[in-house]
């Protein structure tokens, strides 16, 4: 161990300001430079002054009021920085992985007809339990999720017995970007002889499905 890391040792363990600190690290410094010119030992110099833990803590005895209440100002400052910092760390994550809506069109990549059509399209194959069809249409990502199981089963909780389809309603359109990409999103609703029932369709830049609400 060197004289500047044993005083610095030290110094940290002090609870005082930092320009205190310094004065604290130059007087040890010198104290010890002060023997070493005499000849001893570094390692003796060491023995006689003890450990840093102990130094530190009479010097944290002897301190004036002043010095502790700057020590403490400097850590709370340094503490609400670190928040901050941990805080922006997570608004950016939720930024990132949480979608964020857009207008409908600000990308670009879409056309209300174009993404209507696909939504009757999708709807058509659901309601002909064309489930191969459906796979087809469906993003690689989400073929494992929307199984044929997973589809009966949210129909089923949106009603029992829906009977013929009758018609659709107004397609409304928007836009999510969501882990750095653009998804379109139609809400249709569409009208059975025995409920009506609301779609809300996900699709990605190929136009694949890539995600399904049934209510």
């Amino acid at each position: 161990m060197t004289a500047q890391v044993y005083v610095n040792q030290i110094a940290k363990k002090v609870k005082c300001s930092k320009t205190k600190r310094k004065e604290i690290c130059r007087q040890l410094l010198a104290d010890i430079q002060a023997e070493a010119d005499q000849g001893v030992p570094f390692d003796v110099i060491m023995l006689r002054m003890g450990e840093p833990a102990a130094i530190a803590e009479e010097f944290n005895q002897n301190l004036p009021q002043q010095e502790y209440k700057k020590y403490k100002r400097s850590f709370f400052i340094k503490l609400a920085a670190g928040i901050a910092a941990v805080l922006a760390v997570i608004v950016i994550a939720a930024a990132w992985f949480l979608p964020v809506s857009l207008r409908f069109g600000s990308s670009g990549l879409y056309t209300q007809a174009e993404v209507e059509a696909r939504s009757k399209e999708i709807i058509r194959l659901l309601d002909a339990e064309d489930y191969e069809s459906l796979q087809a249409a469906m993003a690689d990502n989400v073929q494992d999720i929307l199984t044929e199981e997973i589809i009966r089963s949210a129909k089923d909780q949106a009603g029992a017995d829906w009977g013929s389809f009758r018609e659709f309603g107004k397609c409304y359109m928007s836009e999510q970007r969501i882990r750095g990409k653009t998804r379109a999103v139609a809400q249709i609703n569409a009208a059975y002889e025995n409920i009506g029932v609301t779609y809300t369709l996900f699709f990605n830049d190929d136009l694949k499905l890539s995600g399904l609400y049934i209510k």
